[in-house]
C-alpha cells in the first residue's frame, strides 16, 4: 500500500493517545528464552549449547508437575536445562502471584482484540506466509493470507521482530523442531485435554484449538510477550484509494512496530471493544457519531447562537444523492462510513429512527431566551469532541450542579442565623435568595455570563422544604441575607457534596465555623462526678453530645456495641449538672432487661448522678423526683404512664436501644413523642440500614421536623431505592443526617480499646421464676441452712450442690426445671429476655457470637430459637462429632453467626477467632474455667477487641456467687471439675448459708 495514499484519521486533540494494554507485564529479558502455552513452558535451546535439548515443564494442577528434557544427560540425572527451566518458572511465579501466564494473557487487550478479529477469519499459521520487504534480512516483514491479502506488516527490525518471525514459522514435519513456532506447536499438543486429543487423532479441532492455531492468536501472544510491560499508541488510518482500514501500533513517537489490517465488518466491533475497555480514551483518534448530530454552532452576538448543518455537500445536492455516490461505498465499514470531506467516521442511521430535529440545508438563529432550551436538548452532543463548535459557543453550558456554597454571616443568635449564601458555578455565583425566588415563580433558568443555571435541576430539589420557611424572611433586594435555623444550616450543607465555605475572619465567622464543625462553645474542666476517664473517641462523642445540647438539638449516638455509649451519655449528664447548671430532671428510657445495667453503670462509674428506677408495682414518680435528678424507666412503663411523665419538664430524655421505637404507629412511639424535653437523644448499636423509613421515625422523635414530612421523605429518599440503589439519594441523605448521627465502628478505634472488655449484665427473675425459686428454698434450702448452722453436723456438700444447681437452672429458664425444653415459650425468664436482646444487638452490628452454658437443655432452647429466627449457628457438646468441621464452619462461613458450646466440650482445645463477642449465659463456680472458655475467642489470631458478657440474675445465688468468685479469683483451683461438689469446700459456711437464702425481691 503506497504510503502517500494512507490517510491518518486526525483526532480532535490532534494526536494518538497512549493506551495501557494491561498490567505491567512480568517479562524481562531473562525470560526471552521461555515460551508458554496453556499450562506448559518450554526452554528455547541455545545455539552455543554443546549438549542441546528441549526442556519442558507441564504444570500438574492438582497433581504433580511433569518435567522432561530431550538431551542425553537427562536420561541419567536432572540436567542443567531442567534446573534452569525450574528456576525461571519459580521466579516468574513469584512475579505473577496467584495468576498463571495463560490467565494473565487472556486478561489483556491483545487477547480480546484477537478474539474479535479471529471470528470468521480462516487463516492459520500454516496457511499464511511471511515475506521480507526491503533489503535482505533487514527489511520489514509482511504476513500475507492465502488469498494474497496483507494481514500485517511488521515494521520494527529489533530483536523482538526476530522473535516474531520465529514464533510465526512452523515446519511441516512434527518431528522436527526448528523455531519458536515449532516449540509452541509442540506445547499445544502436549497441553491438549483428553477430549481435544481424541478429536485431534480423528482429524478434528475444537473451537479453542482452532483459535490457538490461528495467525491472530499467535500475533496476540507475541504482543503480550513483548509489549505488555509498557505503553504504546494506536494510530488508525484509511487508504484513500481502496478504503482499507488499518491500525498502526507505535511504542514511542514515530517508532512504528506494526500495522494491522482490520476487516471492514470488524471495525465497529473493535471500536466498541476499545471504548468499553478504556472509556473516553480508547486511543483511536476517531469517534463514531450519528450523521444527524453533525452541525456547527457559532456565536454571532454575545449570546445568540447559529445552528447550521456542517455537511455542505448535503446542502448543495441533498442527503440521498450524497449517500448514493459510487465512490462512497469503499469507505463503508458495516454501519460506519468515513466522510472524507469532514475527516469523520460517522454512524449510519438505521431505518425507522425518529425524524431529525435539523434537516439540511436548514439554518436557524437562536435568540438569547431560546438558547437554554437548545443547550438543554443538545448539551451532551455539544460537549462531544467530534462536533464542530466554535470556542465562543463551546463554553456556554447549562449548570445543573454547583461546585461550592459560600456563606457570610450577618448575625448569629441563639435560635437563628442571618446568612448571605452564594452558590458557585465555575467563575460565577448566584445567591440562594435568587434561586429560591426563581423556583417560587416557576422560572427555570437564571442567566450568567458563562451560561444558564437550571433552577429545576434535581440538586436544588432539597431547597423546596427550606423555601417554605425562609421565603417570608427574604429582605429587600439590596440584602441577600436569609434567616436560617441551625437545622436549616445543616439542610443547606446537605445540598452539596463539598463543605460549606465560611467567608470572613471576624467573631461571627468563627462562631459559624464552630457550629458547622459540631463543636461546643467552650471547653470544660474535669468531671468530678465520673470515676472512669473517657477514652479519646469517647471524649469526641461527649463533646458532640454537648454541642447538641447547647444548640437544643437531638441526635442519635450509634457507636458499635461495646464502645461505651452509656459512658458518654453519663458524662454528658454529669457535665450538665457540674458545668452547665442544669437542675431539671433527666430521663432514661430503656428495655426492661437493661434497667439494672443502667443503675449498675451509674453507681459504678458516675456517682455524681443520683438515679432512681421508675418501675415495679409500687412505683411513685413524685417521690423519685424529690430524691433523684435522673429517672430510669422502661419502654413499657413509659407507654403505660405517659400521662404522668409528659407533665414533667425534663432537661434531657435518652432513649436507649431506640430501635424499639422505629415503628411510628405504636403506642410507645406516640408516648415518646409526648414527653417534654429540651433535647432528646437516641442510643443504638444498630445502624438503620434495612428500611429508610425507620430512620425517619427515629429522627421524628429526636429531631422533630428535621427530615420533613413523610410524603417528602418517601418521594425523595425511599422511592428511588425501590428501583435499585440510588447513590445520589443515599449520599444526600447521608450528608443530611451526618451532623445529628455519630457512629464509630469498633475496628476504627481498636487501638484505643483493651484487648478484652468484660461486662457483667444483670437481670431480674420473672414471676414464674420467683415462685419456683421460693418453692425450692422452702422445701430444701431451709433444712440445709439449719444443718449448716450446727457446728457438730458435717456439711452435706452433695445435697447443697444439687440444690444450688437447681437454683441456677431456675435462674436460667423455668423450662429446664420442668423438663420440657421444647415448650420453653410457655415460661417467662428475665435472663432469657436479656440474652435475646444481646444476641439481636450483636447480630445487627455484624458480629459473630460465642455462647457458653453448662446446661445442655439451654443449648436446646437456644438452638430452637435461632433456627426459628433464621440465624445460622453451630453447636458443640460432648456428643458432637466432626468437631473440626463444626469449628471451621463457624470461623469461615459468613452465614454462621452463632456458636453454642457446652463449657465441658467447648471450653478447651478449639479456636473460635471469628467471634468477637462471648456470652457466658450462666456463671461458673470457677473464674479460671470461665476465662479458659473466653480464651477460645480471645487468642492469637484474633484481630478485633473481644466483648465478654457474663449474665447474672439479681437477688439470687448467681449474684452472690459472682461476688464471691471475683473475690477469690486467684485462689480458685482450676483443676476442679465442673460437676464436682468439692468446689463448695472453697466457700465458708456463712457464704453457703447466704447462697441458700430466698431471692431478694423481684425488682432492682
Amino acid at each position: 500500500m503506497p504510503a502517500r495514499t494512507q490517510t491518518d484519521i486526525p483526532s480532535q486533540s490532534g494526536a494518538a493517545r497512549s493506551v495501557p494494554l494491561g498490567e505491567a507485564g512480568p517479562f524481562g529479558p531473562e525470560f526471552d528464552c521461555l515460551e508458554f502455552h496453556r499450562h506448559g513452558v518450554v526452554l528455547v535451546p541455545k545455539r552455543s549449547d554443546e549438549a542441546p535439548g528441549i526442556a519442558v515443564l507441564l504444570r500438574g494442577g492438582d497433581g504433580p508437575d511433569v518435567r522432561t528434557c530431550t538431551c542425553t544427560r537427562a536420561r541419567k540425572r536432572t540436567c542443567d536445562h531442567i534446573v534452569e527451566l525450574a528456576g525461571l518458572c519459580k521466579s516468574l511465579i513469584a512475579r505473577l502471584g496467584t495468576a498463571t501466564v495463560q490467565k494473565d494473557f487472556e486478561a489483556t487487550l491483545w487477547f480480546r482484540i484477537a478474539t474479535i478479529l479471529a471470528n470468521g477469519e480462516k487463516e492459520s499459521l500454516e496457511s499464511v506466509r511471511l515475506e521480507r520487504v526491503g533489503n535482505g534480512q533487514e527489511g520489514a516483514v509482511r504476513v500475507v493470507a492465502s488469498d494474497g491479502r496483507e494481514l500485517l506488516r511488521y515494521l520494527s527490525v529489533d530483536a523482538a521482530a526476530g522473535r516474531f518471525v520465529e514464533r510465526m514459522q512452523v515446519s511441516g514435519n512434527l518431528n522436527v523442531v526448528r523455531s519458536r513456532g515449532d516449540l509452541l506447536r509442540q506445547l499445544g499438543l502436549l497441553t491438549l485435554s483428553d477430549q481435544e486429543r481424541f478429536l485431534h487423532q480423528q482429524g478434528f479441532r475444537s473451537k479453542r484449538t482452532q483459535f490457538e492455531e490461528s495467525f491472530l492468536y499467535r500475533w496476540a501472544y507475541h504482543c503480550y510477550r513483548e509489549f505488555s510491560a509498557g505503553e504504546g499508541a494506536f494510530r488508525p488510518a484509511i487508504d484513500r484509494l481502496s478504503g482499507a482500514f488499518t491500525v498502526m501500533y507505535e511504542r514511542a513517537e514515530d517508532s512504528p512496530v506494526f500495522r494491522l489490517a482490520i476487516p471492514r465488518t470488524k471495525v465497529a466491533s473493535l471500536l466498541d471493544l476499545l471504548k468499553d475497555n478504556l472509556p473516553n480514551q480508547h486511543g483511536l483518534p476517531i469517534h463514531a457519531v450519528p450523521l444527524k448530530s453533525l452541525f456547527r454552532v457559532t456565536m454571532n452576538t454575545e449570546l445568540d447562537l447559529e445552528v447550521r448543518p456542517v455537511l455542505k455537500v448535503i446542502q448543495e445536492s441533498g442527503e440521498a444523492k450524497f449517500l448514493e455516490r459510487e465512490d462512497l461505498e469503499r469507505f463503508r465499514y458495516g454501519n460506519l462510513m468515513y466522510i472524507e470531506e469532514l475527516g469523520v467516521l460517522a454512524e449510519l442511521e438505521a431505518p425507522g429512527r425518529l425524524e431529525r430535529k435539523f434537516k439540511a440545508p436548514v439554518k436557524m438563529v437562536l435568540k438569547q431566551s431560546q438558547v437554554p432550551s437548545f443547550l438543554d436538548q443538545f448539551a451532551e452532543e455539544l460537549e462531544d469532541e467530534a462536533h464542530l463548535v466554535d470556542p465562543g459557543g463551546k463554553k456556554l453550558r447549562i449548570f445543573r450542579d454547583f461546585d461550592r456554597i459560600e456563606i457570610t454571616p450577618d448575625a448569629i443568635e441563639r435560635d437563628w442565623c442571618w446568612l448571605s449564601v452564594e452558590y458557585g458555578f465555575g467563575n460565577v455565583s448566584v445567591s440562594l435568595g435568587e434561586i429560591l425566588q426563581a423556583r417560587k415563580e416557576g422560572r427555570r433558568y437564571l442567566g450568567t455570563s458563562d451560561g444558564w443555571i437550571d433552577c429545576s435541576a434535581p440538586r436544588f430539589d432539597a431547597l423546596d422544604d427550606l423555601h417554605t420557611r425562609v421565603s417570608r424572611d427574604v429582605p429587600s433586594r439590596e440584602s441577600q441575607a436569609l434567616r436560617l435555623s441551625r437545622m436549616d444550616l445543616f439542610r443547606l450543607q446537605a445540598t452539596g457534596s463539598e463543605s460549606l465555605l465560611v467567608k470572613g475572619d471576624d467573631e461571627r465567622s468563627a462562631i459559624l465555623q464552630r457550629i458547622l464543625d459540631l463543636k461546643p462553645a467552650t471547653e470544660i474542666g474535669p468531671l468530678n462526678g465520673m470515676t472512669t476517664p473517657l477514652r479519646h473517641y469517647q471524649e469526641l462523642g461527649f463533646n458532640w453530645l454537648r454541642f447538641l445540647f447547647e444548640n437544643d438539638l437531638g441526635g442519635l449516638l450509634c457507636d458499635d456495641m461495646g464502645l461505651g455509649k452509656t459512658h458518654q451519655v453519663m458524662a454528658l449528664m454529669v457535665a450538665l449538672k457540674e458545668h452547665h447548671g442544669i437542675t431539671d430532671p433527666m430521663l432514661v428510657v430503656c428495655p426492661t432487661t437493661v434497667l439494672s445495667h443502667w443503675i449498675g453503670k451509674i453507681r459504678g462509674h458516675a456517682p455524681g448522678l443520683s438515679a432512681g428506677v421508675f418501675h415495679g408495682g409500687q412505683r411513685n414518680l413524685t417521690d423519685l423526683l424529690r430524691c433523684h435528678d435522673l429517672i430510669v424507666t422502661s419502654y413499657g412503663i413509659m407507654r403505660n404512664d405517659v400521662n404522668q411523665l409528659k407533665e414533667i419538664a425534663f432537661s434531657m430524655v435518652v432513649f436507649d436501644e431506640i430501635q424499639h421505637l422505629k415503628n411510628p404507629s405504636t403506642q410507645a412511639h406516640e408516648a415518646a413523642q409526648e414527653l417534654l424535653s429540651l433535647v432528646k437523644l437516641g442510643l443504638t448499636g444498630t445502624p438503620i440500614e434495612n428500611r429508610l423509613i425507620d430512620l425517619k421515625a427515629l429522627f421524628d422523635l429526636t429531631v422533630p421536623g428535621y427530615l420533613g414530612s413523610d410524603e417528602l421523605f418517601q418521594s425523595r429518599y425511599v422511592k428511588p431505592e425501590e428501583f435499585g440503589p440510588d447513590e445520589s439519594a443515599r449520599a444526600e441523605l447521608s450528608r443530611l443526617v451526618s451532623p445529628l448521627v455519630l457512629r464509630r465502628l469498633k475496628k476504627s478505634v481498636l487501638h484505643e480499646l483493651p484487648e478484652k472488655i468484660e461486662d457483667i449484665r444483670t437481670c431480674t427473675l420473672s414471676d414464674d421464676q420467683v415462685k419456683m425459686y421460693r418453692d425450692a428454698i422452702s422445701s430444701r434450702g431451709i433444712g440445709l441452712a439449719d444443718i449448716l448452722q450446727k457446728e457438730e453436723e458435717p456439711i452435706p456438700y452433695i445435697h447443697i450442690f444439687a440444690l444450688l444447681n437447681l437454683l441456677k437452672q431456675i435462674c436460667n429458664h423455668p423450662a429446664l426445671v420442668e423438663g420440657n425444653v421444647k415448650d420453653y415459650r410457655r415460661y417467662a425468664s428475665g435472663k432469657w429476655d436479656l440474652f435475646q436482646e444481646l444476641v439481636s444487638e450483636c447480630l445487627d452490628s455484624g458480629q459473630k457470637v460465642v455462647v457458653f452454658t453448662q446446661f445442655l437443655g439451654m443449648i436446646e432452647i437456644m438452638s430452637d430459637y435461632l433456627e426459628s429466627s433464621g440465624v445460622g449457628f453451630e453447636t458443640l457438646t460432648g456428643s458432637s462429632r466432626n468437631r473440626g468441621k463444626i469449628i471451621a464452619r463457624f470461623n469461615e462461613d459468613p452465614d454462621c453467626r452463632i456458636f453454642l458450646g457446652s463449657l465441658k466440650a467447648g471450653g478447651v482445645g478449639i479456636d473460635l477467632v471469628a467471634g468477637s463477642v462471648v456470652i457466658h449465659y450462666d456463671r461458673w463456680w470457677n473464674a479460671a474455667r470461665e476465662d479458659q472458655a473466653t480464651d477460645r475467642v480471645h487468642r492469637i489470631g484474633q484481630t478485633r477487641g473481644v466483648q465478654v458478657f457474663k449474665l447474672v440474675t439479681q437477688g439470687t445465688l448467681e449474684e452472690k456467687i459472682s461476688a464471691i468468685i471475683e473475690q477469690k479469683r486467684n485462689l480458685m483451683d482450676s483443676v476442679v471439675k465442673e460437676d464436682d461438689p468439692g468446689v463448695l469446700k472453697t466457700f465458708s459456711k456463712e457464704a453457703l448459708i447466704e447462697m441458700l437464702g430466698p431471692p431478694e425481691g423481684t425488682g432492682i
